[in-house]
């Protein structure tokens, strides 16, 4: 069973981390373009020997470099879209001359930068959506107007701010799962293991955690029967079976297959076993799927533990393992409690 989760986990791991390195080099490549843009600039700037441009004077107070660069900085420190679009808007107001400047998102005012002038019209820009509907960035002109140059520049800025935003959305979908199983939602084996370790790093000042792991009893005659769809809808509802049995601070996780587990931090064994005692009691006495003409019905076995004091994330997941081992020899439908010993 273990060499089982380990397979599946270093399989999945791979193609997730193929993904994430995708995601994040494109970003970094966007973050480094604008950076060396903007160190080019400074560098003719302080550069008394730059020849001026055609109008005898040197960049443009509007460089776009320099609002580019601002959205590059805050880019490679946060890949939130929510958090780039105050910035994108006040780097575009700046370097266009804005008066004023609002961000609307899904009909709804996210960010505003300037005081509206009396009677203006915004110059309207779309931007990525970071949400559920578009948004908007409405630039409202100083007095006189933009003029056609400062247009073109907020038309370019907006479509630069668009890619920015499509890297940050697609790091954090790539990011989510790189940590997350995708049929059931709950985290996966990789994201287990490194909350796992971090309850074992501050053991010592707190109660230590429980896990408890759990495999869906006769899982395959499902599938044979209903098929695989069903199968998945199956495990989908354990799934929310689990979320709806264990406290916010816990962690319940797919680790492959109809293997799943829950990290119970500052919980005692009997803690443990008392959560794992309701799930069974629960999948005993409900169905958990219900369709035309047929209800299904499953059970699980229960395999617990409590860490031991200087003992490693491996030896605890063994040591449950095998009560969880256990359980399915002793007729499945059961839960069986690892006993305590020295690490």
């Amino acid at each position: 069973m273990e060499n089982t989760w380990t397979l599946a986990a270093v399989a999945a791991v791979s193609r997730q981390d193929v993904f994430f390195a995708l995601a994040l080099a494109a970003t970094l490549a966007t973050v480094a373009l604008l950076v060396v843009t903007l160190r080019l600039e400074q560098r003719r700037r302080h550069d008394p020997t730059a020849r001026p441009d055609r109008r005898g004077a040197h960049a443009d107070p509007r460089d776009p470099r320099e609002a580019l660069a601002l959205v590059g900085d805050t880019l490679a420190a946060t890949h939130n879209p929510k958090a780039l679009l105050p910035v994108i808007l006040r780097a575009t107001a700046e370097a266009t001359g804005a008066a004023a400047g609002r961000l609307i998102d899904a009909g709804e005012e996210i960010s505003s930068v300037g005081a509206i002038p009396l009677g203006s019209e915004p110059l309207e820009l779309e931007l990525a959506s970071p949400g559920e509907g578009q948004t908007t960035m409405l630039l409202y002109a100083p007095a006189g107007g933009f003029d056609a140059e400062a247009e073109r520049l907020a038309v370019w800025l907006a479509s630069q701010a668009a890619i920015a935003l499509e890297n940050a959305r697609l790091h954090h979908v790539v990011q989510r799962q790189a940590v997350t199983d995708e049929l059931t939602g709950l985290v996966n084996r990789r994201r287990f293991m490194s909350a796992l370790g971090h309850e074992i790093g501050r053991a010592t000042r707190t109660m230590p955690p429980s896990i408890i792991l759990s495999d869906l009893d006769d899982f395959k005659r499902v599938n044979d029967r209903f098929g695989h769809p069903i199968g998945d809808e199956l495990l989908q509802s354990f799934a929310d079976a689990l979320r709806a049995h264990v406290r916010d601070i816990d962690i319940p996780a797919r680790l492959g297959g109809e293997e799943f587990a829950v990290l119970l931090p500052e919980t005692s064994l009997e803690g443990a076993r008392a959560v794992a005692e309701r799930l069974q009691q629960f999948l005993a006495t409900s169905p958990l799927l219900v369709g035309p003409g047929r209800d299904i019905r499953t059970t699980a076995s229960f395999g617990v533990a409590q860490l031991v004091e200087g003992e490693p994330a491996d030896t605890l997941l063994r040591r449950a393992d095998a009560a969880l081992y256990q359980a399915k020899a002793d007729g499945k439908n059961t839960v069986v409690a690892a006993e305590i010993t020295a690490a």
